[in-house]
């Protein structure tokens, strides 16, 4: 699925490649062309360390905040779908862990159908919106001139989103992703046969796939 459907149909960024290490709070670089990005020239890689940097908090304010996003409990997520219909030519460009396991000997044209279920989301919490549009007033009033230039276009992530992986394959392919799954040590947490295809379902294993992000320049907490 394009970036841009993507977003205008589940109101959601797609992460192009899925990583363990994201969390919330973590900045992305959005350029006018082109997907959303993780790592620019002198961008932090999350608000905490734009604060550190600037002198706002200490390290032991920073090792809270990192506290407080890693502890984030995962829950149900409030969208109108249970399901995220992903289209199977850009199954390639998301470069998830476990697709790009699969993908090194079963090509996404064997593919039939490929979905993210089982919606579950992290969220920024109240307290910690409230704290960071607090320390960024602080950093507007007495700072934003050194940092306008890193951040003016820089978004954060307030939500992560997660889902199990399930893939749908002509029955006929079934045995040859199989080999593949068993060639990558790779187990399927529940196998639907049916008359004319084979359904897959793998566990996230705590990688999101999609992410909701707001701007930091206008961030309010």
């Amino acid at each position: 699925m394009e970036i841009r459907k993507f977003r205008s149909q589940y109101d959601l960024e797609l992460i192009p490649a899925s990583h363990e290490g994201i969390s919330l709070g973590y900045l992305v670089w959005d350029p006018i062309i082109g997907t959303p990005n993780f790592s620019k020239k002198g961008m932090p890689n999350t608000i905490y360390n734009a604060f550190l940097d600037a002198g706002l908090i200490t390290q032991t304010d920073w090792d809270q905040f990192k506290t407080e996003y890693q502890d984030s409990p995962l829950i149900d997520a409030q969208l109108a779908t249970r399901t995220l219909n992903i289209n199977i030519e850009s199954v390639s460009e998301l470069q998830h862990p476990k697709i790009g396991l699969i993908g090194g000997g079963f090509t996404s044209d064997l593919i039939r159908k490929f979905t993210f279920g089982d919606l579950q989301m992290r969220e920024m919490s109240d307290l910690t919106r409230i704290k960071i549009d607090g320390f960024l007033e602080l950093m507007k009033a007495t700072l934003w001139s050194d940092y306008d230039g890193s951040i003016r276009r820089v978004f954060m992530i307030t939500e992560l989103y997660y889902g199990t992986i399930r893939m749908v394959v002509e029955k006929q392919y079934s045995a040859e992703l199989e080999a593949v799954l068993e060639n990558v040590k790779l187990e399927a947490i529940h196998r639907t046969e049916g008359s004319h295809a084979v359904e897959y379902e793998f566990s996230h294993d705590n990688v999101p796939f999609a992410m909701r992000i707001e701007r930091v320049r206008s961030f309010n907490g």
